[in-house]
């Protein structure tokens, strides 16, 4: 597979949908986008993924999610994140 031509979401879906696990020759790609980097967190790795919380952090929807659905409560570091846009904060 041409990893220079995947995007996050095909890389995210053949981990877990083809290998059923970690796929480290794609993350890189993978952690180029919140939402993908957030699912790939939850349904892949089972937990937290330090090297792309801050990516994840960028946007106030998968924040919010990455804190309910992985670290299953508050994320002190994304809370002003979350907190700007009022849906997610709500």
């Amino acid at each position: 597979m041409n990893l220079e031509k995947l995007d996050p979401k095909a890389a995210y879906e053949h981990a877990y949908n083809v290998i059923k696990g970690r796929w480290p020759e794609a993350e890189a790609v993978i952690m180029t986008n919140p939402e993908w980097a957030s699912l790939y967190a939850y349904n892949v790795i089972k937990g937290r993924w330090p090297e792309v919380e801050v990516v994840i952090m960028s946007e106030p929807e998968w924040a919010y999610r990455f804190a309910l659905e992985v670290i299953g409560g508050r994320w002190i570091e994304a809370e002003a994140i979350i907190m700007a846009c009022s849906e997610w904060a709500y």
